[in-house]
């Protein structure tokens, strides 16, 4: 599963997709969402001081509450 989020030019972040299932489509809306908004994209293994750049990043795992 993968997140899709935004991170403004201040570090904000901003869901954009949550738990998408494939990797691909995750790359695909990212893709869309970066052109929409003019920025960069990226994949990682998680945000870290990025600026304007819409990027899939792994769903932490699923927690279920007690």
């Amino acid at each position: 599963m993968y997140n899709v989020i935004y991170i403004d030019a201040q570090g904000m972040e901003t869901p954009l997709a949550q738990d998408v299932g494939d990797r691909g489509e995750a790359c695909t809306l990212a893709r869309e969402a970066a052109a929409e908004r003019g920025s960069g994209r990226a994949v990682l293994p998680g945000s870290t001081n990025l600026r304007d750049c819409v990027c899939v990043v792994p769903a932490p795992p699923f927690s279920a509450a007690a």
